[in-house]
C-alpha cells in the first residue's frame, strides 16, 4: 500500500468537508471576484447617494435662509417650532407606514 495514496485521499476527504463548509458563504460576487469581474452597479445604487445630497443639501439651505430672514426672534423660533414639529410627525407617519408594510409582507410570507 502506498502511504502518500493514502495521505493525499486523506487528505482530500478532508479539503472536500472544507470546501463543502465554506460553500454557503461563497456567493456569486466572490466568484466573479476570481475571475477579475463585477457586477455592474443598478441604476438605485447610483440614484440614491446624489437623492440624498440633494435633500440634505435643500435642509442646509432652508435653515440658512431662516435664519438669514429679516423676522424677529419670537417669530423665527415659533417658525422652527412648527417646522420641527411638523418634521417630526410626518417621520413619525413615514416611520409606522413602513412598519405597516413591513408587517404586511411578513404575514403574506
Amino acid at each position: 500500500m502506498d502511504f502518500s495514496k493514502t495521505v493525499a485521499r486523506v487528505g482530500s476527504a478532508v479539503d472536500a468537508r472544507e470546501l463543502t463548509k465554506a460553500v454557503p458563504d461563497f456567493r456569486l460576487d466572490d466568484a466573479l471576484a476570481l475571475l477579475g469581474l463585477e457586477r455592474k452597479p443598478s441604476s438605485l445604487s447610483r440614484i440614491l447617494p446624489a437623492i440624498g445630497l440633494i435633500t440634505v443639501s435643500a435642509a442646509i439651505g432652508a435653515a440658512v435662509a431662516l435664519l438669514l430672514a429679516p423676522s424677529s426672534g419670537k417669530k423665527l423660533r415659533a417658525r422652527l417650532s412648527d417646522g420641527l414639529a411638523d418634521a417630526k410627525h410626518r417621520l413619525s407617519d413615514s416611520v409606522s407606514q413602513l412598519e405597516i408594510t413591513k408587517n404586511h409582507r411578513q404575514a403574506v410570507s
